[in-house]
């Protein structure tokens, strides 16, 4: 498994956090909850020196150039919405560019079996269950309380809503969204950059680039 904010080795670099929305609460309230030291936070709209949950604000992106960065891991608190699939990946793709670190995220309340893989950069938030045999990619929101069932591949900068069952042996392609509660069966197959709505129940292979919502015809996602 790749190193986590667990390990002595990430807990004794302090952390910087990159947002201030309400994925990033999450995101501190998962460090803080491991005993991790953040440091401060990057956000554009925020003045350098206010401090925002009791962290100062040290800048923006740009932060990240400065030479005394690269003494830091980083998180990104910024989450994954339909509306904006791609915001989380760039964030990650800048940071991967300058060679700084972000570790895999884990909540201590989390339940991971021994030989799951986490890619760089991946949050596993509070309650989430990971079965054995699962491979996580880089960059990938597993998020409160959804359960990956055995034999799963998550390639990398997917999201998993909150409550979301993925069955075992499910795969889903770089840059899936699955929606909050939604339930894949076992061995399905979602093609990179579908989306799959709250709730829903998903039978069937999905292909790329396809907007799955119950009820309705597939619908092509045009990019951003």
């Amino acid at each position: 498994m790749s190193d986590s904010v667990t390990t002595g080795a990430v807990t004794n670099r302090p952390v910087v956090l990159l947002g201030y929305g309400g994925h990033a609460r999450v995101v501190l309230d998962t460090l803080r909850a491991l005993g991790a030291e953040v440091a401060g936070i990057l956000a554009p709209d925020l003045p350098v020196g206010d401090r925002w949950e009791g962290i100062p604000v040290l800048g923006d992106d740009d932060w990240t150039r400065r030479p005394e960065a690269i003494q830091y891991h980083y998180s990104l608190g910024v989450g994954m919405l339909p509306q904006r699939p791609h915001l989380r990946q760039r964030l990650f793709s800048l940071l991967r560019e300058r060679q700084l670190r972000m570790p895999p995220l884990v909540h201590p309340s989390a339940v991971l079996a021994p030989d799951v893989v986490l890619g760089e950069g991946t949050q596993v938030m509070a309650g989430v269950i990971v079965q054995p045999g699962s491979v996580i990619g880089e960059n990938v929101l597993l998020n409160t309380r959804a359960t990956v069932d055995h034999h799963c591949r998550i390639d990398a900068h997917v999201h998993v809503g909150p409550g979301a069952i993925l069955c075992g042996e499910v795969q889903l392609g770089e840059r899936v969204f699955v929606g909050a509660g939604a339930t894949l069966i076992q061995g399905i197959d979602i093609g990179a950059g579908a989306q799959v709505a709250a709730g829903a129940t998903v039978v069937r292979n999905i292909a790329a680039g396809i907007r799955h919502i119950p009820g309705h015809l597939p619908i092509r996602i045009e990019e951003a």
